[in-house]
């Protein structure tokens, strides 16, 4: 079993970002944590100690707070691209055209401006659309077709973010996590739908 992403938190219990294991072991071994939580914990083994004998060990929660303001600056960064995988969770798999629910093998990124008219490849200009629907409206503008969308684009916010940059969120890190998810979320509609 692959160790999961471990969620890292601001002194104050704010999500920040994920970080992997070996991250967290470094967090660990600087002194650079504030506080754990979480229910799950990961005990890694080191070397073995000339003087004693012992392997060394240490243990990491799924989730960490982080000493400092270090990890308030992240908030201040860009936010994630576009993939497709998180544009579908976005989206909860539903085709903006037809409203109907697909895998993610029958959905595609429809450009609502496509691009060959001058169309970003930006949060606010792609939903989710079935191979069909997206065949029918094409390289066209919506008034060129008789599509409409039935809902709009939107940019998630930096907690959306952290949710669609994880595909294996452990059971007490959504949990966190939900609490700080805007109440108009799709993605928390998404969660709730499953």
């Amino acid at each position: 079993m692959t160790t999961p992403l471990i969620l890292t938190l601001d002194s104050q219990g704010a999500p920040v970002k994920w970080v992997t294991w070996q991250d967290a072991v470094t967090y660990e071994t600087k002194n650079a944590i504030a506080w754990r939580t979480g229910e799950m914990t990961f005990t890694f083994s080191g070397g073995v100690s000339r003087m004693t004998g012992e392997i060394s060990k240490i243990t990491t929660s799924s989730i960490i707070a982080l000493k400092g303001d270090a990890t308030r600056s992240r908030w201040n960064k860009a936010l994630v691209g576009v993939s497709s995988a998180m544009l579908f969770s976005r989206d909860c798999h539903i085709c903006a055209y037809c409203g109907k629910r697909f895998g993610a093998n029958d959905l595609t990124r429809d450009h609502i401006v496509p691009k060959s008219k001058g169309g970003e490849n930006s949060w606010m200009n792609v939903v989710t659309a079935c191979r069909r629907c997206n065949g029918i409206k094409g390289d066209r503008l919506l008034q060129e077709t008789n599509l409409g969308l039935l809902y709009v684009p939107y940019i998630p916010s930096r907690v959306e973010n952290l949710v669609l940059a994880n595909r294996k969120i452990l059971g007490d890190q959504m949990d966190l996590l939900k609490a700080y998810l805007p109440k108009h979320s799709r993605i928390l509609k998404n969660f709730e739908m499953n």
